[in-house]
């Protein structure tokens, strides 16, 4: 969404139109949207993109508006409020602080483009709220600045490049910035192209994925089947680790509980770090997996944790249903959640 909103942007500064952008540089609890979150505006009531839930962004555009009348950067801070009619807030528990700017072609092409393996960095002063002093700039993988930062920035940026996701860190003088990682997609690497692998596929580049079907059979491993994966592979796991590469970003599900096959994937993990290891087949079978690995002298202690059985229990059996389980899990473990209800959650 992000992408769309700012190639909104792009086109009204194309088209010689004034453009103001608001961006959530800090959340306090909770929030409608997330850190980031954008809001491109220009005149005529014309915008695209929220920064809450609906309920500031009557306020964010008026700000906008004064920003493109020569008013330079706001800083701006909601909190929760108990009447929204006569006051202007959010309607969740949390607080943001939302930055205000006026952009040119300059910004648009930091914020809108940025290369793999960097981090775009936006430091403001929230306690600022008519002089945040705004700096953009860019941190390469390797420590190199398109512009002068403090080192707190530069270290804080480096160390984000290992996420998914924006973070915000605090730096001296009342400072933030908002830490923005340009990284590759996370890659779910799908070991058995059954049934259920078609949906995987589909519901996972939906939410952002890489993926990549693979199997020992070629029949089971053709593009006709899989249609829609960035990737097929008929190879047997040692073969197909090595040649996509696992890591802290590869989200891996075995959809096959054959031993000969599951195994081979057990030996091709051993010693690599990957976010997920999901096996479908019911708890027995992990019980089997670890007596045949263990006699035939393989550490567990080499594997990430196992989920077994796969997914979240919703109750499914369709393909569909058994894929958005499987991948339901997988978004909560790479967010660090639970995966319960929220009508339970603390």
């Amino acid at each position: 969404m992000t992408n769309e909103i700012l190639a909104r942007a792009g086109a009204w500064l194309d088209a010689g139109e004034p453009v103001a952008l608001a961006t959530i540089v800090r959340i306090f609890g909770s929030s409608s949207q997330p850190l980031g979150a954008r809001m491109a505006m220009t005149t005529g009531n014309r915008f695209v993109g929220a920064v809450s839930g609906g309920c500031v962004e009557t306020d964010v555009y008026e700000t906008g508006m004064v920003v493109l009348d020569g008013g330079g950067p706001l800083m701006l801070h909601y909190k929760h409020v108990e009447d929204p009619l006569i006051e202007i807030g959010l309607n969740c528990e949390g607080m943001i602080d939302v930055l205000v700017e006026p952009i040119d072609r300059d910004v648009w092409a930091l914020l809108a483009d940025p290369p793999l393996d960097s981090v775009t960095v936006t430091i403001c002063s929230p306690g600022q709220p008519r002089s945040p002093d705004v700096v953009h700039a860019r941190v390469m993988a390797g420590g190199a600045t398109s512009a002068p930062l403090p080192p707190a920035a530069v270290e804080a940026a480096l160390a984000a490049l290992d996420g998914d996701r924006p973070v915000t860190a605090s730096l001296p003088e009342q400072r933030v910035a908002l830490l923005e990682p340009a990284v590759p997609p996370p890659t779910l690497l799908i070991f058995g192209g059954d049934q259920a692998a078609v949906p995987l596929v589909r519901l996972a580049r939906q939410i952002g994925f890489r993926t990549v079907v693979t199997d020992a059979r070629p029949a089971f491993a053709t593009r006709e089947r899989h249609p829609d994966a960035d990737e097929v592979i008929a190879a047997w796991p040692e073969e197909v680790v090595e040649r996509v590469g696992v890591g802290r970003r590869t989200f891996v599900v075995s959809l096959n509980h054959e031993p000969r096959f599951e195994d081979a994937l057990c030996y091709a993990l051993a010693g690599r770090p990957v976010g997920y290891f999901g096996a479908i087949g019911k708890r027995v079978r992990q019980q089997e997996r670890v007596e045949r690995l263990t006699a035939a002298g393989f550490d567990l202690g080499q594997l990430p944790p196992i989920h077994t059985p796969i997914g979240l229990d919703i109750g499914g059996k369709s393909p569909e249903e058994i894929a958005l389980s499987i991948l339901a899990e997988i978004v909560a473990v790479k967010n660090g959640r639970p995966g319960g209800k929220l009508s339970a959650a603390r």
